[in-house]
């Protein structure tokens, strides 16, 4: 039995109430399956969530090979669970990564270039492009567009689609980032910034490119072979 991770569908729930379907120990220390959760797991540069469960705090969510895993501070007994997330953590997170997806099609219109990796992490992120040649005043460019799609206050929309629906909504250059899940998965998520962007993705996000706040690009480097890291900040 696969746990329901409900934040695939809803990002703003905050509390819940599952059962343990599994529960054991290994070197991270005591955890339990739980038939659902609002926790999300660490992947994709996004940290997993804190939060309780009944009362026990979590210290790691982890997914390996398909199993959600809560490790806590002590052994949990009892099979009824009540969760409780940390919603301030949580909310940092959704707001750093829908600023990344927001950064990424930025770049991909401006200069062509992918997003060859990302880090969120809370007060400053970080994303990687490649193939990249920045021009002189690319902080000033990317702050600006970022924050006029900010004030623009777009929605943010997340939903399932076929494979063959999505890919004949979206252009040449966001077809790669589609194409690269396997073919046996035919509901993909997709995340939909309106009038920007449309991609796959399983990470939380927030619903309006209002809540994200104006950036600040405190870092732009150079990695080596055609690799810029930008590092950024996001105003409350």
């Amino acid at each position: 039995m696969k746990t329901e991770m409900l934040f695939m569908k809803d990002c703003y729930l905050k509390e819940f109430e599952g059962k343990v379907i599994e529960r054991g120990e290994d070197d991270r220390g005591n955890f339990v399956v739980l038939d659902k959760t609002i926790f999300y797991p660490t992947g994709g540069g996004q940290p997993g969530d804190r939060g309780t469960l009944n009362g026990i705090i979590i210290t790691a969510v982890i997914k390996e090979k398909g199993i959600v895993k809560h490790y806590t501070e002590s052994a949990i007994e009892d099979n009824d669970i009540k969760g409780k997330l940390d919603w301030e953590r949580r909310h940092e997170f959704m707001r750093m990564h829908t600023a990344q997806h927001l950064l990424s099609a930025i770049v991909l219109d401006k200069w062509g270039s992918s997003t060859a990796g990302n880090q969120i992490d809370k007060g400053s992120s970080r994303i990687d492009f490649r193939p990249l040649e920045p021009v002189e005043d690319f902080k000033e460019i990317m702050t600006k567009e970022f924050n006029g799609w900010v004030d623009k206050e777009a929605p943010v929309n997340i939903y399932f689609s076929t494979r063959e629906a999505v890919m004949n909504s979206i252009d040449e250059k966001r077809r790669t980032l589609f194409a690269r899940i396997p073919e046996f998965i035919k509901d993909i998520r997709v995340v939909e910034i309106e009038g920007i962007d449309k991609v796959p993705c399983g990470g939380t996000h927030v619903a309006n490119t209002e809540e994200l706040g104006h950036i600040v690009i405190t870092k732009v480097k150079n990695k080596g072979s055609k690799t810029y890291r930008v590092r950024f900040e996001l105003k409350k």
